[in-house]
């Protein structure tokens, strides 16, 4: 239909994506959709919708927060790869040859919300597309949209904690992290109670995008400062705040696949005690492996760093750890 048959590269589907029509693949599982409405997923046993489809940089996604979909955001190839179990290569000869005028399969929409029970806590709120505020309050951090999405991160609408609601400003730039059995509700704007959260200090973030091995590893304390470090190149992974320390049970996999290991932490008094103490505590197990960093910059974390234009004060500070 295209006239598009390569060996499959970065750049061929770069190519591919620029020669096909995204909504009208869409529409063939969706119907006719709207961009941020709530849908139900075509991809399992789904009653109470809560996924959404949004425009992130030049490619339409799905987004699904159940955390046993398999795969939470999928562009046009990945809904035709799921949705009819077909590799890279035979889901691009689909969209190139099917007729997507045909009756579409799935116009089912309607708002929703999404429970978490975890930790003797009851979370439960409702998700929204990305808004001008929080791309404004993202873009300080050079963090992009299409980061978000892969994150697991959520634009909230409302949320409730035990059943009492909470209906934050769009100016507050309210948002949801997603881990695979609990989630966290931060406020950044908040001047107290920033953040809500069920997780365990055993859910440790960011350890997906970690190598089976590695040379070196760092420690940080929330998931702004995780991604500005990953966009930076480093193999980060994040706990729940400064004073929670995962079990060495859970910690071990992580520990023992790196030669080093490195804490950063706030550069503030809270940040250096308790990186002083999360050194003692890996280091009764790995003695020697684990070291901790102090920014040498005015802001107290990477994540402010950025935002403050220290960014290349903050590549040069951890570079060595590159090499």
């Amino acid at each position: 239909m295209y006239g598009y048959h390569t060996d499959i590269t970065n750049t061929n589907i770069d190519e591919f994506f620029n020669r096909i029509n995204q909504e009208e693949v869409f529409k063939h599982l969706f119907g006719d959709f709207e961009i941020g409405t709530y849908i139900t997923s075509p991809f399992r046993d789904d009653g109470s919708p809560g996924c959404w489809i949004q425009w992130s940089g030049k490619k339409l996604y799905f987004t699904d927060f159940a955390s046993n979909c398999g795969r939470v955001n999928l562009d046009a190839l990945g809904i035709i790869q799921k949705k009819y179990n077909l590799s890279v290569r035979k889901a691009m000869d689909f969209i190139l040859s099917f007729d997507f005028t045909k009756e579409p399969e799935y116009p089912k929409f309607s708002p929703t919300s999404i429970v978490s029970s975890s930790n003797n806590s009851i979370l439960e709120f409702c998700p929204k597309p990305f808004d001008e505020y929080h791309k404004l309050y993202w873009s300080q951090y050079e963090i992009t949209s299409t980061q978000l999405i892969l994150d697991n991160i959520f634009a909230t609408k409302w949320y409730k904690v035990n059943n009492h609601t909470f209906n934050p400003y769009p100016v507050e730039t309210t948002y949801t992290i997603s881990y695979s059995t609990s989630i966290k509700i931060c406020r950044p704007k908040a001047t107290s109670h920033k953040w809500t959260t069920n997780a365990t200090k055993d859910v440790i973030g960011g350890t997906r995008s970690l190598p089976f091995l590695g040379k070196n590893l760092i420690i940080t304390k929330s998931y702004k400062d995780w991604r500005v470090l990953t966009n930076l190149g480093f193999h980060t992974m994040y706990f729940q705040n400064e004073g929670m320390f995962p079990t060495m049970e859970n910690l071990y996999i992580y520990l023992e696949a790196f030669d080093n290991v490195y804490i950063l932490f706030d550069n503030d008094a809270a940040g250096v005690n308790a990186s002083s103490k999360l050194k003692t505590y890996i280091n009764d197990s790995f003695t020697g492996k684990v070291e901790s960093l102090l920014l040498p910059t005015k802001s107290k974390d990477p994540a402010d760093a950025i935002k403050a234009g220290e960014k290349q004060k903050l590549i040069s500070f951890l570079n060595p750890l590159l090499q």
